[in-house]
Order: structure tokens, then C-alpha cells, then sequence
């Protein structure tokens, strides 16, 4: 049989009386297979129909992961100048990088060494010989630290040569173990405390700020009675040292005491998929609301609501074995089918460590020919085709409004309730109106938990359902599974790389959508056309009006890290995923949002070196000043316009202002001394004779202003020199003996009438 293995994959290997973890190189010619011991870092040859047999017989394991990313420390791929980022954590994250940079160093030299072995002297002058000589090379390519000779000898002994990776030059050092204390009390009483926290508690296990309260209140009252015997004081660790020490004591069973369910969910495993006249030949996903009520707690166990949860499920056509079952809170959506794929897609490692093989009960996985989705939107769209045609798997889509088309998982959540749920505290048994006529309300009686009720569901799975006897089968399903996929004719298919299916799912975020697109990381994603089509599906009618406003409406959006180019909107409206490009033609050639970042960065520094800051604060300031200069100049002018327009009023309001006299008016004669301004108040009651006057005579007003004001005043101007024209020859009237009085004063001189009228009125 021929082997077919990638670069990279590892595996545990039962070799010279040692069990070590191996990495794959390359495959030399006479079938020998070159792998890297993991502990020494050194060339082993393996025969290749020997190792084959090893892992057929299982002997040889290959381990989940195997990419050099997870073989160094998490910290060296952290950013240190985060913020918040804890000092511990810092120093933490800069050993990590400087091992790093260590390895690349060293992996430079011996990529050189490599390219010439037979012109370097294998002895230490000539090491550092060609230490030297390669150093203005290395300097160059950023690399300033110079390694010792010894330190090259003993690269060149790990990996492959022409086939050498950076992970097999990573450092292990500064692996230390961690502190010991010596003194026995301090000893016994950290025991104490590990063992006071990982137990059941009554009722509840004790916090750990309770514990490392109780250990330092103890070890202070011990150190103090030491110094009043004249003894040295006591040695004991600090809280965070003692919070540490406790985590670092976890283990299976001791957190199976304090916390069950966490203890499966923090060491169980996840799954894999399924098929038809042979196992993972068809499977079918759909999604159901459980009958059942569970409850919400809080971290004091207090409960804060109460919920039905959704349950998606894969169920093998040929087998019924369920490959997938996920127990959540999340309503339908692209993310939790692509949850329950993960689990189909890899091993169940969390049953087999709760339950064992279990006559194959718990070897529910692999990777389907095809798969069977509801129509939904939650199921179909470009990323979801995508995702499953780049890992092998066809995809098949149910008819609307037919569950016959994927009557299997149908039938299995009909059981899943029967069985199951319908029983469980908080069940419900019956129908809405059954529940009414009887009086219940089951959600008064739930006591599981989420966690809890996956646990028991999956105990229903392994021991009732996969090992039970189906009757449209006639079979068991655990042992129509174990029969086929350890059948050597059959076998199963496993996906190569999940962490490419990984990738393919994307990441979810709630997004705000608006007219203007959505915005992400700094980047808008924009298409005017898909834009204004999606929000006229998707807002309200009385959003829509108030869209240019700000009408915005919050979408389910698909984030691509590796591509920046794009994103996918769930139009859960008209049931599809709706593609938005990148708004920026530079960012549209599927950069990753970390390369994008970069360019950005480039970017501002080229500003920086165009246009220091200094020059721009400089130019800022003078803008500021030319700014406020003419503010001043035109507040100057508004002050200025104001005081002539008061000073107009002021004018207005002591214009001439001529009355036209009637028969029956009164006139009173009155004097006004000058003043040097002529702004003194009149005594005179000017419109005494429109109030005494009991004729419907209209009060005087203002006249207005401009052309029209103007006119007014030279036709009156006019009409004053027509009289004095007309009055310059002196007329005496003779008043009759017999005349009876007038009631108006007689004008013997119209003249000086006219010249004291004028002289009043102006």
C-alpha cells in the first residue's frame, strides 16, 4: 500500500522502546520516509510498509495538529503594545518573540551552510569561520545577533537538510519548573487549599478569592506567631502565586468534583460526519425547537430565565448513527449548522473518554459524499457551497414545505422527543391547548441546565439509541456502522486539513447596515445598487422614508479573515447571502485584513516622512489665527451695522411728521427750547388732537424706510414751499362786528404761520 503523507503531518510512533511524536520531511527514494524526532529534533528514516502496517494497526497515531504554528508559544504571535495588555503577560509575550527570532536566525545560517557543506571545515574554526562570513548577509536580512560555533553544530544536527523548518529550531528553554516552597506548613496547607477548591461544596464549591483569602489569613497568623517565638519569619507565597499554583493542580477528575459538566466540555473532543447504502455515503442536517424548558443560571446558581433550546442534528442515512448534535440557545443560522459540521467532521474524543469504544457506539464520524439541507436560509447560499465543495462534499437541497425529503432526521427528532425530552423536567408532552386543558406549566418544573442536558442527551445517544435495534433497519446502528467503515473495502473518508474548513466557515458579526453600507475594521463594504436593493427589502416602510436620515438596520455578516476583498450579508428577508465588495478598488484583490492593515501603516508613514507633524501643526496654528482674525474683523462689522441701524431708528422716530387739518381741530401753541443736539424730548403732545378729536382719525405710524420714505418727505418739502410761495404777499382779514367767534384762532400773517409751523415740526 502506498503511503501518501504531507509535509508536516505528525504522528506518535512506538520507536526503539520509546513512544515520541514525529514529524513528516520528505519520502526518499527505496521507500524510506525521513521524519523529525520531536524531542531531539533529529532525522529518523522510517520503512515505509512498516509504518503503513503501524498505523493500520493503530499503533502509529497521527496526531490532530500538526502545523508549526502549534508547536511554539501562543505569546510569540501576540501584539505586546496592546492596550491593557498585563505586565506579566508582556514579558511573557517578548520571551516568546525573541525565541522566535532566535530560531529564524539559526535557520538562516543553516539554509547557507546547507547551500555550500563541502566549502565550510567541519571543525570550530571553521564554524566560526563561516559564522563570519555569512554575518554581513545575515545582518542584512535583520538577523544582528551572531550565534556561538557550538550553537551551529548543534542546528545543523536537527531537521533535514534542504528540508529544515523554523519549528525545529524554536528553543525550548525557559521552560522552567515552577517554584517550590520547602517548608512543610506552607506545604500542607496549599494541599488543604487545592483540595478545599476542586470538591463538591456544600452547597456550592467555595470561590477561589475564598480559598487564597483563607490560605494567606492563615499563613499571616503563622508568620506572625513565629517572630514572637524568636523564629525566622515564614516563606509563604502571595496570592498570585497561590491562584497559580491551584489552576496549575487541575486535573479531569479533580475538576469532574467541582464542575461535571466543565470537566466534559474542557477535556472532551469534538465530531464528525456520515452517509447512505454505505456509512457516510448521504447524511441529512436539519434544525428543531426541543420540548423542553431549560434553565439560565447565573455564577450564584440563582436562576435568571428560562429558554427552549434549538437542536441541530446529522443523521447517517445508511446507519441512523447521529453524527452531530448540538444543544444551544442560538436560533437557526449558517453558524450553528457549520457548528454541527465541525462536530460531525471530527472525532467524538469526549465520548470515548466518558463512555469508551462502546462496541463502536461512539465512532460517529467522517467526512460525507453528500449532504441534505433544509431550505433555509441559515442552509443555502455561495459561502455554504463554497465551504462544502472545497472540502469533497456534494450538497443537496430539500424542497420547501416537504419533510418527506429528509425524512430520517424528521423521524430522529420524533424520537429525540419521545425519548428524551417529553420526560425530562420541564418537558412538554403535549400540544399548546392539551397543556392549557390540563392546567400544566412544565416550564415551572425545569431544572437542567444546558450543559447538563447535553450531557444526558448524549448518554441517551450512546447507550440507548446507537446500541438499541431499529426496526426499519432490522439492525443495531452502532454495529451496521463498525461493520462497514472497519470493512478494508469501504472504510471511511476524513478531511485532510480542517483547519482550512475552519477558515471557509468565516467569522459572525452583528453589523449595522445603513445607505452608505457596512463598515468593518476600517473598511466599508458598499455596492450602491446591492445597497439600495437589500434596504428596500429589509427596512420597515417607515424606516425607509427616514433612511437618508440615518435609517440603519443590524445584519448578520460573514467575515473572511484571509480576504478583505468581500463580505456576506444574511438577507434573512428574501432567504439568500447578499456579497458586498470592498468599497476601496486597492483592497479589492483579496488581501487579507492583516495585509490591508499593513499597506494602511505604509501609508501613514509615507504621510509622516511627506509632511511631518511639526510642519502641520505649524500650518494648523496659522489657519487658527487667519480663523480668529477674521471672526474679530467680521463681529467689528456686525457692530458697526448695528449701531448705524439704532442710530437710524433713533432718527426715525423724530422725523417731521406732517397733520392735515379739519374742521373742528384744536390747536395748541407751545415752545420748545433748542438744544445742542437736538435729541431733547418734546413737550408738545403731538397726537393730542387725533385723542381729543372724537372723529375716526387713524393714528400716526412710522413710515417706512428707503425710496419710498424719501418721496414722502420731498413731496411734503414741496408742498411747504408752495404755501410760503403763495403766502408771501401780506393779507389782513377784516373780522366783521357782527361775525360770530370761530372756534379755530384766526391767521392775520400766514407767513411767519407757516415759517413757526415749520420751525415746530422740524
Amino acid at each position: 500500500m502506498t503511503l501518501k503523507l504531507a509535509r508536516g503531518d505528525c504522528y506518535r510512533i512506538p520507536f526503539e522502546g520509546v513512544t515520541r511524536e514525529y514529524t513528516f520531511v520528505k519520502q526518499v527514494a527505496g521507500g524510506q520516509m525521513i521524519f523529525v524526532d520531536g524531542t531531539t529534533g533529529r532525522p529518523v528514516p522510517f520503512d515505509e510498509g512498516k509504518l503503513s502496517k503501524m498505523i493500520k494497526d493503530r499503533a502509529a497515531v497521527r496526531q490532530l495538529s500538526s502545523n508549526w504554528v502549534d508547536r511554539i508559544d501562543i505569546h510569540a504571535l501576540m501584539d505586546p503594545s496592546l492596550p491593557k495588555t498585563p505586565l506579566e503577560t508582556r514579558k511573557k509575550i517578548h520571551a516568546a518573540q525573541v525565541k522566535v527570532a532566535e530560531a529564524a536566525m539559526l535557520l538562516f545560517y543553516v539554509k547557507r551552510f546547507d547551500a555550500a557543506p563541502d566549502e565550510v571545515s567541519r571543525s570550530n574554526a571553521g564554524y566560526t569561520a563561516f559564522i563570519d562570513r555569512t554575518y554581513p548577509a545575515a545582518e542584512a536580512a535583520g538577523h544582528f545577533h551572531k550565534p556561538s560555533y557550538s550553537a551551529l553544530r548543534r542546528a545543523l544536527e536537527k531537521g533535514v537538510p534542504h528540508n529544515r523548518c523554523l519549528a525545529d529550531y524554536i528553543s525550548q528553554r525557559g521552560a522552567h519548573s515552577k517554584r517550590k516552597w520547602t517548608d512543610p506548613w506552607v506545604l500542607r496547607r496549599l494541599k488543604n487549599a487545592v483540595d478545599e477548591f476542586y470538591s463538591e461544596g456544600i452547597p456550592k464549591p467555595p470561590t477561589l478569592k475564598d480559598v487564597v483569602d483563607k490560605f494567606l489569613g492563615d499563613a499571616i497568623l503563622e508568620d506572625r506567631a513565629r517572630q514572637q517565638r524568636g523564629e525566622s519569619s515564614l516563606k509563604y507565597p502571595r496570592r498570585t502565586a497561590v491562584e497559580d499554583h491551584i489552576r496549575g493542580q487541575e486535573t479531569e477528575e479533580r475538576l469532574a468534583k467541582r464542575e461535571p459538566r466543565r470537566a466534559l466540555q474542557e477535556y472532551g473532543g469534538r465530531a464528525k460526519g456520515a452517509s447512505a447504502d454505505f456509512p457516510l455515503q448521504r447524511v441529512q442536517i436539519d434544525q428543531t425547537l426541543v420540548d423542553t424548558w431549560i434553565n439560565i443560571y447565573d455564577e450564584d446558581g440563582n436562576i435568571e430565565d428560562r429558554r427552549r433550546p434549538w437542536l441541530v442534528s446529522i443523521f447517517d442515512v445508511y446507519s441512523r448513527m447521529i453524527l452531530a448534535a448540538i444543544l444551544t440557545f442560538e436560533k437557526p443560522s449558517a453558524l450553528t449548522v457549520q457548528l454541527a459540521i465541525k462536530q460531525m467532521l471530527r472525532p467524538k474524543l469526549f465520548l470515548i473518554e466518558r463512555f469508551g469504544k462502546k462496541k463502536g457506539a461512539t465512532d460517529g464520524s467522517g467526512m460525507p459524499k453528500e449532504m441534505t439541507f433544509d431550505n433555509g436560509v441559515e442552509n443555502i447560499g455561495f459561502s455554504s457551497r463554497t465551504l462544502l465543495a472545497d472540502s469533497g462534499i456534494d450538497m443537496e437541497l430539500a424542497p420547501k414545505g416537504t419533510p418527506k425529503a429528509k425524512a430520517i432526521v424528521e423521524r430522529g427528532f420524533n424520537t429525540y422527543n419521545h425519548s428524551l425530552w417529553h420526560n425530562a423536567p420541564g418537558g412538554i408532552p403535549y400540544k399548546p391547548q392539551a397543556l392549557a386543558a390540563r392546567r400544566l406549566k412544565p416550564e415551572e418544573k425545569a431544572q437542567w441546565a444546558l450543559d447538563f442536558a447535553t450531557g444526558v442527551m448524549w448518554h441517551w445517544i450512546v447507550n440507548v439509541h446507537h446500541l438499541g435495534r431499529n426496526r426499519t433497519l432490522e439492525g443495531i446502528p452502532a454495529r451496521l456502522w463498525s461493520e462497514k467503515v472497519n470493512d478494508a473495502m469501504v472504510g471511511r473518508s476524513v478531511p485532510k486539513r480542517l483547519d482550512l474548513f475552519d477558515i471557509l466557515c468565516g467569522i459572525r458579526k452583528r453589523l449595522w447596515f445603513n445607505g452608505a453600507g457596512v463598515a468593518y475594521d476600517t473598511h466599508v463594504f458598499h455596492h450602491k445598487d446591492v445597497t439600495e436593493d437589500f434596504l428596500r427589502a429589509t427596512l420597515p416602510a417607515e424606516m425607509r422614508s427616514s433612511r437618508r436620515k440615518g435609517g440603519k438596520v443590524a445584519v448578520e455578516a460573514i467575515i473572511y479573515p484571509h480576504d478583505c476583498s468581500h463580505i456576506y450579508i444574511v438577507d434573512h428577508v428574501r432567504n439568500r447571502f447578499v456579497r458586498l465588495p470592498n468599497s476601496k478598488p486597492r483592497f479589492a484583490e483579496g488581501l487579507s485584513y492583516n495585509e490591508a492593515r499593513l499597506i494602511r501603516e505604509a501609508d501613514r508613514r509615507l504621510d509622516r516622512h511627506f509632511v511631518s507633524e511639526e510642519e502641520l501643526i505649524l500650518a494648523k496654528c496659522e489657519f487658527l489665527r487667519l480663523r480668529d482674525r477674521a471672526r474679530d474683523l467680521a463681529r467689528a462689522e456686525r457692530a458697526i451695522l448695528q449701531a448705524r441701524k439704532a442710530n437710524k431708528k433713533v432718527a426715525a422716530e423724530g422725523e417731521l411728521v406732517v397733520y392735515t387739518l379739519a374742521e373742528g381741530d384744536d390747536i395748541e401753541m407751545g415752545t420748545v427750547d433748542p438744544t445742542i443736539n437736538g435729541d431733547a424730548p418734546y413737550d408738545i403732545p403731538q397726537e393730542m388732537p387725533a385723542i381729543v378729536r372724537k372723529s375716526p382719525l387713524v393714528s400716526h405710524k412710522d413710515q417706512q424706510r428707503g425710496a419710498r420714505k424719501a418721496q414722502e418727505t420731498r413731496q411734503k418739502n414741496k408742498l411747504i414751499d408752495e404755501l410760503r410761495k403763495a403766502a408771501s404777499a401780506s393779507v389782513r382779514v377784516e373780522r366783521p362786528a357782527n361775525a360770530r367767534p370761530h372756534a379755530l384762532p384766526i391767521i392775520d400773517d400766514a407767513s411767519s404761520f407757516l415759517d413757526a409751523l415749520a420751525d415746530d415740526l422740524d
